[in-house]
């Protein structure tokens, strides 16, 4: 019987060998570095808090990966990484970040506690500069003396800050407590996220500090948030993500209060107590917009100033108003699609990316660097206010210059609602002040172009690149003419009405 107990022990020792070798690689270090195969709150925990650890378990459970710089987006969830320039090291690991969707670390808390208390409480700021934040919207956790806390001073959902040497200057990384000596946690750029024993992630003195959420009663509201003091009025004031009333709820205002207004701009046009108004204030103690109905004062505030670039808050309901300095809204098509700080996917560094179709303001849009993406060319950028940045529009949905949006430097006019979408091809293409091939020049394309044409007429015959025709086509965004031959299409473009009797096509 001892005999065939070793043998089976030898079995179930080969075995296991066995199937340790065949495990995924993640698996495998799981298995080395003693991750854990479950995620939940370990404890008694606040509801805030027990959200907080829900809504980082999710993404757990998903298999969601770190990726550098992801979850900084103008709204907290997963976002495309960047590259860590900082090092050879980190560059190496960070590759292949910009093509991937997650979290870092403060991205990854930030998510957690949105989902916790309903707003973006954290920000889209880094580990360190979430530490120092304590004693705003949020504390940080003292042990005996005031000194830093041992893990029985610690509840579910505080965020625990570490850093080599354990000051506050070296804090390199956050994670999310869950109870009982276990933290979840965005630990490596493309692999997933982890629950793992805290102990492994303080020891050699890096444990800095740990701060705690507000969680029951509220804080009192500290100094230092961005805008003028305003006071509310009413009871159950709504504040909402989005400055329309259809936006998801961020928190309700119980009785009047003191708000720190951020900025205002045009919204959905709503009426409540007897009153009309579309304008909206952003809270930046309460992470929402309000309707200026619920603020004392006139109807537009004087001293709060109006939303613009990343402030502005493009999704403004059915019946909005809008901002006239914004430009229209349109829609975007895609997934990642890159917003850049310049109209070039050289030049300009990634402000932000779009996860899927989004609603978006655009207020001029500008010729500059030619991209060919999804199998279309296009040289044509427009502005985005409210992320300060510029898109190709190659992924806006309509013409390849849009209609009704004007040109960021000011030349050519709106493009007239039916326009028709054209592309010209050939290189040092003339566009002419009239349609004769003696007339001023306007601009030279370098190359193959997408354009509006308005119209099209029959003027001057002109012979180039082996052709002849006298039809000649309006560009409204150059307030120019190009001569049909390097139109791609008939001698006579289908569907475009005559400049000189629109109802001839």
């Amino acid at each position: 019987m001892r005999t065939l107990r070793r043998g089976a022990g030898l079995v179930a020792m080969m075995v296991t060998a066995l199937l340790l070798a065949l495990l995924p690689t993640t698996a495998a270090q799981a298995a080395a570095t003693g991750e854990q195969n479950w995620c939940g709150v370990q404890g008694i925990a606040s509801p805030e808090a027990r959200r907080a650890v829900d809504g980082a378990c999710a993404e757990w459970r998903a298999r969601t990966v770190y990726t550098w710089g992801g979850g900084h987006g103008p709204a907290p969830g997963q976002s495309y990484g960047s590259v860590d320039w900082s090092s050879l090291e980190g560059i190496r690991e960070t590759r292949l970040d910009p093509q991937t969707r997650g979290f870092d670390c403060s991205g990854f808390a930030r998510w957690a506690w949105y989902k916790g208390v309903g707003h973006d409480i954290l920000g889209g700021s880094t580990a360190e500069d979430m530490f120092r934040a304590a004693g705003r919207t949020y504390k940080q956790v003292n042990g005996v003396g005031g000194g830093k806390p041992a893990v029985s001073d610690m509840e579910p959902g505080d965020l625990v800050f570490t850093g080599v040497g354990g000051t506050v200057d070296s804090i390199t990384h956050v994670m999310l407590y869950l109870g009982d000596g276990y933290v979840v946690e965005a630990h490596q750029s493309q692999l997933p996220i982890r629950v793992i024993d805290i102990a492994q992630r303080i020891s050699n003195n890096r444990l800095v500090g740990v701060t705690r959420m507000p969680q029951g009663s509220p804080f009192t509201e500290p100094t230092g948030y961005d805008g003028t003091l305003q006071a509310t009025w009413g009871t159950d004031v709504a504040v909402r993500q989005h400055p329309n009333r259809s936006a998801a709820l961020v928190t309700r205002l119980s009785g009047p209060d003191i708000v720190y207004a951020k900025c205002q701009q045009r919204g959905e046009r709503i009426s409540a107590e007897g009153y009309t108004n579309d304008a909206w204030t952003y809270l930046s103690n309460r992470g929402g917009w309000i309707s200026n109905i619920f603020l004392r004062g006139p109807a537009w505030l004087p001293e709060v100033p109006t939303c613009s670039g990343s402030d502005y808050d493009a999704q403004i309901g059915s019946g909005g108003g809008g901002n006239a300095t914004q430009g229209g809204t349109y829609s975007t098509w895609g997934t990642g699609v890159a917003i850049r700080s310049q109209p070039s996917s050289v030049d300009g560094t990634t402000v932000a990316r779009l996860a899927g179709p989004a609603s978006v303001a655009v207020s001029c849009q500008m010729h500059a660097q030619t991209v060919t993406s999804e199998g279309y060319t296009n040289d044509a950028w427009s502005y985005l206010p409210q992320y300060g940045g510029w898109i190709t529009n190659i992924y806006m949905q309509g013409d390849a210059w849009l209609a009704g949006v004007p040109a960021c430097d000011g030349r050519g006019t709106a493009t007239p609602v039916g326009a028709h979408a054209y592309s010209t091809w050939g290189t040092g293409v003339t566009i002419r002040s009239s349609p004769s091939a003696g007339a001023g020049v306007v601009t030279r394309l370098s190359g193959p172009t997408g354009v509006a044409v308005s119209c099209q007429k029959h003027a001057e015959t002109v012979t180039a690149e082996g052709y002849t025709n006298d039809a000649w086509s309006y560009l409204p965004e150059y307030q120019g003419w190009v001569s049909n031959i390097y139109m791609q299409g008939d001698a006579w473009l289908i569907g475009v009405p005559n400049c000189v009797n629109p109802r001839v096509v």
